[in-house]
């Protein structure tokens, strides 16, 4: 298969044809991979650390996002191509193909071409989407990219996850009241605070609770939460945040268990730690639950708080505690005391 296309539209502020289309993984490999470093403005191949995760996900056939490719034409108008028939302008793009550039989809390609070795039960044929952008000026394109990349820093996996947290769980429909993020709207006393809800999705996802050490650079951070998120695992099981919101959901209305949950490290303990105990949990009888946190609130109050980092020791904690809530549940405040003793 050659590049199919079956959509077009003009970018007007570029003077550019923005094309949409596909191929299939083998003509990808046999030509797409060879335009990766035509033109220096393009990224070199970046350690693949970040893409060993995709590489095992193309091999049980997922559908990559697209591939951009550029094709600088010379006289390029783009009025003259708009009255051009599909047909007309996939065959230019077969023909041209070869003068064309990776916009986007470095790191993919190229991981493409490193998993072809391994490919069976037709992935050769799987298909490959691609947006394909027609430009008259190596200006006019430059200006894009700038200002698709470089207006804002990029956007991180902390940022990404904040947008969806945002899109997805807006808790309108939910019992659990949660506070807008500040200066937003109004803001109910007693409520969890958004950001709290965002840094629980943040631990879910990545499987960890630390999220936001102080002691690690910013942006390293980000990449070690991405790199934690790729190796958890999370589209491999029906578990989901939205489980965890139900479960929180069944507790409103008994303040020990609501207050409980509503203290920001608990939170995020408690998110990491119910991925082990989820199904057990949701069975334990609310009476049984309450004594158990009474106890293990009891228990943590026995610890002098000027001889470890609280914040760190709440999440570590809690995520134990929930994580071996079926054992746990049982014991009494000083057995606690004596069994979260040894994790500080």
């Amino acid at each position: 298969m050659a590049i199919k296309i079956f959509d077009t539209s003009i970018d007007k502020v570029i003077q550019s044809m923005f094309l949409s289309g596909k191929t299939n993984y083998r003509f990808a490999i046999d030509t797409l991979v060879q335009l990766i470093s035509r033109l220096d403005i393009q990224r070199n191949i970046q350690d693949n650390k970040f893409y060993r995760r995709l590489e095992k996900d193309i091999l049980k056939g997922c559908i990559m996002p697209p591939i951009t490719l550029a094709l600088v034409v010379e006289n390029f108008n783009p009025l003259e191509w708009e009255n051009k028939s599909i047909t007309e302008i996939e065959f230019f793009i077969n023909q041209n193909i070869g003068s064309a550039f990776v916009l986007d989809g470095i790191q993919r390609l190229n991981t493409l071409k490193k998993t072809s070795g391994q490919f069976e039960n037709g992935l050769w044929e799987r298909n490959l989407y691609l947006n394909i952008v027609v430009c008259g000026s190596y200006d006019n394109l430059l200006y894009r990219m700038i200002t698709l990349n470089n207006g804002q820093k990029p956007m991180t996996a902390r940022h990404q996850i904040e947008i969806l947290t945002n899109n997805i769980y807006d808790f309108e429909d939910s019992n659990i009241e949660v506070n807008p993020e500040k200066g937003r709207k109004r803001r109910v006393k007693g409520a969890f605070d958004k950001a709290d809800m965002m840094k629980a999705y943040l631990a879910f996802l990545s499987n960890s609770i630390d999220i936001d050490n102080q002691k690690i650079i910013e942006e390293k951070l980000d990449e070690l939460i991405a790199m934690r998120i790729i190796d958890s695992n999370v589209t491999e099981n029906n578990f989901e945040f939205s489980n965890v919101i139900t479960l929180i959901e069944s507790w409103i209305g008994n303040e020990d268990l609501i207050r409980w949950i509503k203290t920001p490290n608990n939170l995020i303990g408690f998110s990491v730690g119910i991925k082990k105990s989820y199904n057990a949990v949701k069975e334990i009888p609310v009476q049984e639950l309450i004594y158990a946190i009474r106890n293990y609130s009891e228990a943590f109050s026995s610890f002098k708080i000027s001889k470890f980092n609280i914040g760190k020791s709440q999440r570590k904690l809690s995520c134990y505690f929930i994580e071996n809530l079926i054992t746990l549940k049982d014991y009494t405040s000083l057995e606690l005391m004596g069994e979260l003793g040894q994790l500080i």
